[in-house]
């Protein structure tokens, strides 16, 4: 396992020159009367800061292998110094699962919440308990549960597919881009879509089929 301070240094704030950059499709939104544009990496940072605040330091993990990442992603008792765990994922260390098997995922029982980062593979999560804000950014596809009474927040780019299950009493909020996101969201739980400006949230309509 490697152990590391995130960009943002302690006592500098989230995102800005800090923040990983991200190349897909950007959404609009209009800012002070004029139309800006806005992609994942701007939705993370919103998400993230509205959570934690703007001064708050990410404790990066970046596990070696596939037991360690099943390991790092219960994080119940929370980093010390009111740090933010960041779990990055990718082919080689995400946890396999059988098929209807899930991952689980624990944010800090204190509120703050747990950051997974899927860079690439197919990790099949479940936040059962807490709160997780995932970028899922994986070009093999996406997938997450939430369980009741568990929260999960969810930034794709514009390119990427997620599919997701909300169990009743959970909240599922999916931030990307614009509309056109493979979104594919089941489930009782609520469920929200956010798609690009500072404002929006709202409840997700399920399609009706005939």
């Amino acid at each position: 396992m490697s152990t590391s301070t995130a960009r943002q240094p302690k006592g500098v704030p989230v995102g800005g020159q800090f923040a990983a950059t991200s190349h897909s499709e950007p959404g609009i939104v209009l800012t002070g009367g004029g139309a800006g544009f806005v992609n994942d990496t701007h939705l993370y940072e919103r998400e993230l800061a509205a959570l934690v605040g703007a001064g708050a330091v990410l404790e990066e993990k970046k596990p070696a292998s596939k037991t360690e990442a099943r390991r790092l992603l219960k994080n119940a008792r929370g980093e010390t110094d009111g740090r933010i765990r960041l779990v990055k994922l990718n082919y080689e260390n995400a946890p396999d699962s059988e098929v209807g098997e899930r991952v689980d995922v624990v944010g800090p029982k204190d509120g703050r919440p747990i950051v997974i980062d899927v860079v690439s593979g197919l990790p099949r999560l479940k936040v059962i308990s807490g709160t997780a804000i995932i970028r899922m950014r994986s070009n093999w596809g996406n997938s997450i549960d939430v369980g009741p009474s568990a929260e999960a927040i969810v930034i794709a780019p514009a390119d990427s597919k997620v599919t997701a299950e909300c169990e009743e009493g959970g909240k599922l909020t999916l931030a990307c881009p614009s509309e056109k996101n493979r979104l594919r969201p089941f489930g009782k739980g609520e469920t929200f879509l956010a798609t690009g400006t500072d404002a929006d949230r709202n409840p997700y309509e399920r399609p009706v089929y005939e």
